[in-house]
């Protein structure tokens, strides 16, 4: 349809539409004539450039069943006249640039089953009311600037499949009644500042699949027995102030694939892993101690950081031999003896980033010569000795090489990748001249 660039006033002319669904890059503003469509139940005019405000007239469509606005930049405070449209459904307003308070007339939309206001600037708390919206299964109020604490109304809306309160400013602890929504699959309360402890009532989330805590002020230890989290998939922690030590069901979790506790208090070993569906795990900059045999078993592993974690254990690369969708591997930062002796066959064919800072390394990774893909490579602050090998030269993708604080000698090659965008050698023993073919940008 060649709609043009505005939507035109004379739009208010076809009184009998039932359905609108128009996605041409419109922009300015919706003509208030929209609000003569009075048959009108499906509205969809997403991903355009309209802004300005949306008019106040589309109160007037009272047999809207479907809004769909989202991805454009409306602006202004809109949700009180929307919320007269007793009969909707679904109400998508994602991603723009829309600001005010939830109202607590949004209890009047108790047919909705969808709500997404992310995105957008809405602000000031969630009116208790919003627990009145029984048919909502997903609820979506992430990336605005909602503060107040969650309110424990929200344990009213059973039907809850999917519930995102991300990227706000909440606060206190989660409400305990949230462990009342026993059909949600997917909770996002990241980046937020949210405090206390983890509710042991989550445990009754039998149906999760995606926990999502990271960003907040959690403390004290996870609750010990969740073993009913048998449908896990991912499990996000991090950046937190948890602590204690890690319970035995995280490691059992048959269908988890992302773990991250990284960044939090954690203290003792962690557990032997149970299954192999794990794809990444990051324990980094935590208390832990002995990274576990087990390891050897994820073999769809793709990201592993296991930095800044107290291990002190003897590292023998043979460990990750099975790891072979390996490409991300970081052991910084730890007392580990690294063992170089491997077999000359050993190695991880698809790595890209390598990292292995203050590690106790005294010689280079010979593993890592047939890993082609390199494009990042740090093994700074260790006493590695001799000359830099001749088959960093051949790592045609590699970007990142540091090998500083070391004891390095000799020359400094003049093969070194011509991609190689940063390049730290200093504190070492280099002698002769600079290379004058040094990649530009370095």
């Amino acid at each position: 349809m060649d709609c043009g660039r505005q939507l035109r006033e004379s739009i208010g002319d076809l009184k009998s539409l039932q359905s609108l669904s128009l996605g041409c890059n419109l922009e300015g503003s919706i003509p208030a004539s929209i609000g003569n469509l009075s048959q009108l139940t499906y509205l969809s005019l997403f991903s355009n450039n309209f802004n300005g405000p949306i008019p106040t007239s589309l109160a007037n469509l009272t047999q809207l069943t479907s809004i769909y606005l989202y991805n454009n930049q409306f602006s202004s405070p809109i949700l009180t006249p929307i919320c007269n449209l007793r009969q909707l459904t679904s109400l998508d307003l994602y991603s723009n640039n829309l600001r005010g308070q939830i109202p607590p007339s949004i209890a009047n939309l108790n047919q909705l089953a969808s709500l997404s206001l992310s995105n957008n600037q809405f602000s000031g708390p969630i009116p208790a009311s919003i627990g009145n919206l029984s048919q909502l299964t997903n609820l979506s109020l992430s990336s605005n600037n909602f503060d107040g604490q969650i309110p424990p109304s929200l344990a009213n809306l059973t039907q809850l499949i999917s519930l995102d309160l991300s990227d706000n400013q909440f606060s206190g602890p989660i409400p305990a009644s949230i462990g009342n929504l026993r059909q949600l699959t997917s909770l996002y309360l990241s980046s937020n500042n949210l405090r206390g402890q983890i509710p042991p009532s989550l445990v009754n989330l039998t149906q999760l699949t995606d926990l999502y805590l990271p960003n907040n002020q959690f403390s004290g230890p996870i609750p010990f027995h969740a073993s009913r989290f048998s449908k896990l998939s991912i499990l996000d922690l991090s950046y937190n102030l948890l602590n204690g030590r890690l319970p035995p069901w995280i490691f059992t979790l048959p269908f988890l694939e992302r773990l991250y506790l990284n960044h939090n208090q954690f203290q003792g070993q962690i557990n032997q892993f149970q299954q192999n569906s794990l794809t990444r795990l990051d324990s980094s900059n935590n208390k832990l101690q002995a990274i576990p045999n087990s390891i050897a078993n994820l073999v769809n592993l793709s990201y592993l950081n296991l930095s800044s974690t107290h291990f002190s254990d003897l590292v023998v690369p043979d460990m990750f031999w099975a790891l072979q969708n390996l490409e991300t591997i970081i052991l910084s930062n730890n007392n580990l003896s690294l063992g170089m002796n491997v077999d000359a066959n050993f190695t991880l064919p698809i790595l890209t980033d390598v990292s292995f800072s203050s590690c106790n390394l005294s010689e280079f990774p010979t593993f890592l010569r047939h890993s082609n893909g390199l494009q990042s490579l740090v093994l700074s602050k260790n006493s590695i000795h001799g000359n830099i090998p001749e088959w960093i030269c051949e790592k045609d993708d590699l970007k990142i090489l540091d090998l500083s604080h070391n004891n390095l000698i000799g020359k400094i090659p003049n093969c070194l990748p011509k991609f190689l965008s940063v390049l730290n050698l200093q504190a070492n023993y280099f002698d002769g001249n600079i290379p004058f073919g040094l990649p530009e940008g370095c």
